[in-house]
């Protein structure tokens, strides 16, 4: 037969087996789901750096546009001086033809009374 106090060491023993059993439990659980939120984050990132990239590729026309804005604004003022300076026919002739030589690029038609120089 066994004594008492073997008895106790035993039941203390898988009580502590026990105890350990769940936390290693506890801890696995914790860590699976440490490990999904990680999975989940890398996810979200990897769209958003696909979404970065495409807004990247759409908005880089708008460098070039407000360049092209800056120089067409340049190309106006100096019409309109020279349309102050030298009104006539021969100030009118070329900026006519560099309108229409835009208006060609831009796929517009010629308005016929465009009165904007």
């Amino acid at each position: 037969m066994r004594s008492a106090s073997s008895l106790a060491g035993e039941t203390l023993w898988w009580l502590v087996l026990a105890a350990g059993s769940v936390v290693v439990v506890v801890v696995a659980l914790l860590l699976g789901l440490v490990i999904n939120a990680l999975r989940q984050i890398d996810r979200h990132a990897a769209r958003t750096h696909t979404a970065a990239k495409q807004i990247a590729q759409n908005t880089v026309g708008l460098w070039a546009l407000e360049q092209t804005n800056r120089d067409l604004v340049a190309i106006r003022d100096a019409a309109r001086a020279a349309a102050r300076d030298a009104p006539g026919e021969a100030a009118a002739t070329p900026l006519t033809a560099a309108r229409q030589k835009v208006q060609g690029w831009l796929g517009r038609p010629e308005p016929d009374d465009d009165r904007s120089f």
